[in-house]
């Protein structure tokens, strides 16, 4: 009897030791409505995740939406790494995705940030800006390849397809989350320098082109 007991008592998120009975008819209604706040770097200019996210790729994913669908929930998983049961909680509201996988489906279902995140100041700092000077020039680097391709009207699915680099992985860089990525590399002109001192380029010709200003092929000319 003492066992039994032991074994159905545990501590709930106010440190209170509690029984299964007890947790469950206390807490049922907060299970079933709530959910902590999604916790993911966004790019610049975007505040949170919307509230409706989980719908919004379902719709897409279905077809009801997007130029991409539609695909079964058993496909999208498996070609994101999750499984499908992680996918359903997903579009049901019930769990926010973590930041790579949230990179890994947009990319899939060609969606970009203006359709997921609500604009406004997030009020936390981009991961890359260490107080460093390279910290610094590396994510402006990042901000103007994003601030470049808006002003193409190019989406991450069509910069992907014209450099041959991931949407996923350029989601991540534009976000100033790539680190030291193999796209990003040390300026050619600075090898001699010890890497503290180092400036940070794109290897890609296309993101070097882009992320410079220098990209001025028509939206169907091929790079």
């Amino acid at each position: 009897m003492i066992r039994a007991t032991v074994m159905a008592t545990f501590w709930d998120g106010r440190h209170r030791a509690c029984t299964k009975s007890t947790y469950i008819r206390h807490h049922w209604s907060f299970m079933k409505t709530e959910r902590p706040p999604a916790r993911m770097r966004l790019p610049e200019g975007f505040s949170h995740l919307r509230a409706d996210l989980g719908q919004i790729l379902k719709d897409h994913r279905t077809g009801v939406k997007g130029v991409v669908g539609p695909i079964s929930q058993d496909a999208l998983a498996m070609s994101v790494g999750i499984t499908r049961v992680a996918l359903s909680r997903i579009e049901n509201g019930h769990t926010w995705p973590q930041g790579s996988t949230l990179d890994r489906i947009m990319e899939q279902l060609e969606l970009d940030w203006p359709q997921v995140a609500m604009v406004g100041d997030s009020g936390r700092p981009p991961l890359l800006v260490d107080g460093s000077l390279q910290g610094t020039h590396t994510y402006q680097l990042c901000q103007s390849l994003r601030l470049e391709r808006k002003a193409l009207g190019w989406s991450l699915a069509e910069l992907s397809r014209r450099s041959g680099v991931s949407a996923a992985q350029l989601s991540r860089i534009e976000r100033a989350q790539g680190g030291r990525s193999g796209v990003l590399t040390w300026h050619p002109d600075d090898l001699g320098e010890v890497p503290e001192d180092r400036r940070v380029v794109f290897g890609n010709p296309i993101l070097a082109d882009l992320a410079a200003g220098r990209f001025d092929y028509g939206p169907d000319e091929e790079s």
